[in-house]
């Protein structure tokens, strides 16, 4: 099963190189700025034509990046809540769980081992470390996303390795919460670990986001959406999601990710 998993997510990555090479290319993304701090935000969603009412299995490419403006290091990231658009739907009902003291001290391999049945995307990170009198030493690692759960609460887990200069691994839960009425129907909200900020800061993510999976013979994926098209129109325009980042010592800082969608019959 483990052999099974690490191809799988080799596969992934290999997605990525793709992927960061369409970014260098001059994709266009998502930008605010407050201050000095300027974050950018790339996202994918396929496929483009989905139907308009049961929701579809999707597949998410999502690519981050976070600097100052003035080239120094940028303020500690504290928290993220994501608002994700009611036409979206995360659907973990049958998935296996996987547990934060399973992979809190866990290399990527063994988080692998522990936790493969509730992968449901994967992914890097580059970043630097900084250590006491000493420049800021760059790095980059494997990041894993699991379908959590803690008590009856679903969660989903970030989990961050790097092996240079010294093995360190960080687990980021995000908490799973609906609500009902107005644009966006489900949050997932996280306090980054203090020892994250501690360590270093994160200049950069990429990840790929899909799980399908089966139950009793039927056919389930962990990321869902529809169309939101009007009756009589076959394409729409969308907040797909809607992201506050929050630095220390600084106003929040909200970006709204707008994306488009083909109607499918």
């Amino acid at each position: 099963m483990r052999r099974d998993y690490l191809r799988r997510s080799i596969r992934i990555s290999a997605a990525f190189v793709a992927s960061f090479l369409l970014v260098g290319t001059g994709a266009l993304g998502e930008v605010v700025q407050k201050g000095d701090v300027r974050v950018t935000f790339l996202s994918q969603i396929s496929p483009y034509r989905l139907p308009r009412s049961e929701p579809a299995p999707i597949k998410v490419f999502v690519a981050g990046h976070v600097a100052s403006t003035t080239g120094g290091v940028p303020p500690q990231l504290q928290r993220m809540k994501i608002e994700v658009n009611r036409h979206g739907l995360l659907r973990s009902a049958g998935l296996p769980s996987c547990r934060i003291p399973q992979i809190r001290t866990a290399s990527t391999a063994a988080a692998l081992e522990a936790c493969g049945p509730a992968l449901i995307g994967s992914g890097r990170f580059w970043a630097h470390i900084v250590l006491a009198d000493q420049p800021a030493y760059p790095t980059q690692g494997r990041m894993l996303i699991f379908s959590g759960r803690e008590g009856s609460r679903q969660m989903v887990l970030v989990h961050i390795f790097t092996a240079s200069p010294f093995p360190s691994s960080f687990v980021i839960p995000f908490t799973v919460s609906r609500t009902r009425g107005g644009t966006y129907g489900t949050t997932l909200t996280a306090p980054l670990p203090q020892a994250l900020g501690d360590w270093g800061y994160v200049d950069r993510i990429k990840l790929n986001l899909g799980r399908e999976y089966r139950i009793r013979g039927r056919k389930l994926s962990y990321f869902n959406a529809t169309c939101p098209a009007l009756p009589g129109a076959d394409r729409a325009a969308f907040p797909v999601a809607r992201t506050v980042f929050y630095f220390e010592g600084r106003k929040p800082l909200p970006m709204i990710v707008n994306k488009a969608c083909g109607v499918r019959e």
